[in-house]
């Protein structure tokens, strides 16, 4: 299990009605996770590839998460979206057991990725809906948010732009960065943190995720936020 899952538990009620956004829900596996971690949340998930998506409404996720089949951006509107695959041929690591790879997908052109990763490739691009998550919460009337979940493949710079407003009322925002060029124009966490509306810091940081706390928003960090930073 990702251990970010017991700490957001320590740091959300689990039993309130909390307002939740999922950027790139992939295969609807952390959608579920979500879910079970937060029953009584209002998680709104979003995920542009059709064989996500697909994926998705399979599994039944859609049933218990308000899916939006879109992207996430700095605009509204369309947008080219650059679809992985894998190259069974190439030597790809044991846990890919199909060519269709889509958990690499991305609004950005891969870069380092296709040096690092040479079996993932990058064959098709589709134009998929686009969305800023300002529009999306003033369209929904959604007050504050508790949980901005971010796993969108090198595009994090699109995001953050279009939710200038979003992000001024989230309490905590758990993102993947990038020290290297996988995608293009990639944000490494120095990066992140300077484009975020007012102050944030850093609650716990992995290799390539961090889980930030809004300061601007919640103040002084409490016994546990502290205790998670420390550790």
């Amino acid at each position: 299990m990702n251990p970010i899952y017991p700490i957001l538990s320590s740091l959300l009620d689990p039993a309130a009605r909390l307002n939740i956004i999922e950027c790139g829900a992939h295969d609807g596996s952390d959608s579920y996770s979500l879910r079970r971690t937060f029953p009584h949340a209002s998680i709104f998930s979003f995920e542009p590839d059709p064989r996500n998506i697909a994926k998705i409404r399979e599994r039944g996720i859609d049933r218990i998460v308000d899916l939006n089949a879109a992207a996430v951006g700095d605009r509204d509107g369309t947008a080219p979206f650059h679809l992985s695959s894998a190259n069974m041929a190439k030597d790809c690591p044991a846990w890919i057991r199909s060519p269709e790879w889509s958990g690499s997908s991305s609004l950005k052109q891969p870069v380092e990725h296709l040096e690092r990763h040479p079996w993932c490739e990058f064959n098709q691009t589709l134009d998929v809906p686009i969305l800023k998550l300002d529009t999306f919460q003033t369209t929904k009337g959604i007050a504050n948010l508790d949980l901005i979940w971010a796993d969108v493949q090198g595009a994090e710079d699109l995001l953050i732009a279009g939710a200038q407003k979003a992000l001024a009322t989230t309490s905590y925002f758990y993102t993947e960065y990038g020290e290297t060029q996988e995608y293009a124009g990639q944000l490494g966490l120095a990066q992140i943190m300077t484009r975020l509306p007012g102050i944030w810091e850093v609650v716990r940081q992995f290799p390539y995720d961090v889980l930030l706390r809004n300061v601007s928003k919640l103040g002084k960090a409490n016994a546990t936020e502290t205790r998670l930073m420390a550790a």
